[in-house]
């Protein structure tokens, strides 16, 4: 989702961070959302700028949670695969030529393609199966792989209390709606580590053909979470695939059931949280009416599922 505000170039931001020995321009751009941008610096490693503003919350909350998260993480093992946290900071805000940014994150560039470019491309339907059960089995295999993190390594904090909080501040029309779900999603098990953010940016494909056995490397931990396992899916409506086949891809790997209570609060929080964005008008293109409408069904599904 395109931001309001402007983009610095790769050259003001080379020459703001010049005590950082980055490689000299030109950068390529490989994307741009509610919070930052990330570089490509063609040394194997990327730029990861932060801005202060974008969504809901803080831009230096995000840059401490990726900077955490990436630390913690840095063991994953094949068919996932995480960035190396190389280097960041938090930025001097009277620092000329970095707009909007509040800090950086050098890290590890991982191969592949995101999993909403290969969807919109030329796939036919099995192949989409095959990338949405894909996602959900590794966020299976991410949440096996640290349900035991050492000491030090986690747990990570209930981000998504916190959002709903700051969601029903932005949107007090929608308070109580946020309190339901923020009790919902507290009840049950809770997992020490998340993503918190799997969609289709986030997952990118080492083997473009062979979806169902590729390896999936997640970047963007922003997010990164303790909370029940259902807030890994709450992007499957919105990635471009089957959503079911996500479903079905957590759970054969995982060997356990999804709780469709707690997965409509999952997809409730998502989309308070895009009318929420919406609200604070920092997104290009989002409808504030039409994102009242999604959250308003999104919740009327976790009502009956919670009868």
């Amino acid at each position: 989702m395109p931001r309001t505000h402007p983009h610095p170039t790769d050259h003001a931001i080379h020459a703001a961070l010049h005590g950082l020995g980055l490689p000299p321009p030109p950068w390529t751009p490989l994307g741009s959302g509610v919070w930052g941008d990330v570089f490509d610096l063609h040394d194997g490693s990327v730029l990861k700028l932060v801005c202060h503003r974008g969504g809901i919350g803080s831009g230096l909350q995000i840059l401490d949670g990726e900077t955490a998260a990436l630390q913690a993480v840095a063991g994953l093992q094949p068919p996932i695969t995480a960035a190396l946290f190389i280097a960041g900071a938090k930025i001097n805000p009277t620092t000329d030529g970095m707009g909007d940014y509040c800090g950086w994150i050098r890290m590890s560039k991982l191969p592949g393609r995101a999993a909403m470019n290969i969807l919109a491309g030329p796939i036919d339907s099995a192949q989409k199966v095959a990338i949405m059960r894909r996602l959900g089995e590794t966020a299976a295999l991410l949440h096996t792989q640290t349900r035991n993190l050492p000491a030090g390594q986690g747990p990570m904090p209930p981000v998504s209390q916190d959002r709903l909080l700051q969601i029903a501040d932005i949107v007090p029309d929608m308070r109580s709606a946020c309190l339901e779900v923020a009790a919902i999603l507290a009840d049950g098990p809770q997992h020490p580590f998340l993503h918190g953010d799997i969609n289709g940016g986030n997952v990118l494909f080492a083997d473009e053909q062979e979806f169902a056995h590729s390896n999936a490397g997640l970047v963007d931990w922003g997010e990164a979470q303790s909370g029940p396992v259902e807030i890994e899916l709450r992007h499957m409506n919105d990635i471009g695939g089957p959503a079911d086949a996500m479903i079905e891809g957590y759970e054969s790997v995982s060997d356990t059931s999804l709780d469709p209570t707690r997965l409509n609060a999952a997809l409730s929080m998502n989309a308070l949280g895009t009318l929420a964005i919406a609200t604070l008008g920092t997104v290009e293109g989002l409808d504030p009416s039409e994102a009242l409408h999604v959250a308003l069904s999104r919740l009327a599904a976790t009502h009956r599922t919670g009868s």
